[in-house]
């Protein structure tokens, strides 16, 4: 399995042969990513104070540098880490504390060197820092690091999804999110263009997998999107279950129509 990878050249041979790449550990993610695992922010409270929320983008893409931000990826430490470096406690603050330290988020390796991740989330439901994201943030493998940030009505906060590169573009399928974002039966396709970083919803059609995340997703000889494995939101009357996902799907991207081909 891919998280008992303990060097990134481990991880790299086994997201070749179809691991996913973000569910490597903490410490090798921080390892292949060139930063550091655990630790507090070096930031002034100043520069805590201004950004220490997360924030919703205004443009398509909207690039953000803020300090706070850059330090806690760099950094790789939890929202305590920053709130107690300053002594704050997050239950006495307004709104979670922004994170890098993340679950369900995606990382792609480009060709160029370039390593893209896309959202993720913070901590469990229950924890007063709990967020999730929907940002995409850049690593061009020489220590620089940019961040864009969405509008929330363009591209939702996004976890558990999963990432295919095809060309240009990487479809980001699937998704978690918070309670009401989720549409049983709906499956919400994007596509970011790794050239702009610009994101944008894809229309499709067909036998979705429904409401999936926790899938795999591999791109097939022919040029479709195949998902397997995971987990489905149904609806049983008002009651909301999440439960296995038996069947095999594929996304056509040509036409972009699902199809299920197995289970």
């Amino acid at each position: 399995m891919i998280h008992d990878a303990t060097t990134v050249e481990v991880a790299k041979v086994l997201a070749e042969h179809g691991e996913d790449l973000g569910k490597i550990s903490e410490e090798v993610h921080a390892k292949l990513l060139g930063t550091r695992y655990g630790e507090a922010p070096d930031i002034s409270q100043e520069d805590y104070l201004a950004a220490r929320c997360r924030e919703f983008g205004r443009a398509n893409p909207e690039e953000t540098s803020k300090p706070f931000w850059l330090a806690m990826i760099r950094c790789g430490g939890s929202a305590w880490h920053a709130t107690n470096l300053f002594g704050d406690s997050p239950f006495d603050l307004e709104g979670t504390t922004w994170s890098y330290q993340r679950f369900g988020r995606s990382t792609t390796l480009m060709p160029d060197g370039r390593i893209i991740e896309i959202g993720g989330e913070h901590e469990m439901g229950s924890d007063p820092d709990f967020c999730i994201y929907n940002d995409v943030t850049v690593f061009d493998g020489a220590g620089g690091i940019r961040i864009f940030s969405y509008p929330a009505e363009l591209f939702p906060p996004t976890d558990f999804h999963t990432a295919t590169l095809v060309g240009d573009a990487i479809y980001i399928i699937g998704c978690l999110g918070y309670m009401p974002q989720r549409q049983a039966g709906f499956t919400p396709v994007y596509r970011l263009d790794t050239r702009s970083y610009r994101i944008e919803p894809v229309a499709t059609r067909g036998e979705m997998p429904g409401w999936i995340s926790r899938h795999k997703a591999c791109l097939t000889a022919d040029g479709q999107i195949r998902i397997s494995g995971g987990k489905q939101i149904v609806m049983h009357g008002e009651k909301e279950d999440y439960v296995a996902n038996e069947a095999t799907y594929q996304l056509c991207l040509r036409g972009m129509v699902w199809q299920k081909v197995a289970g």
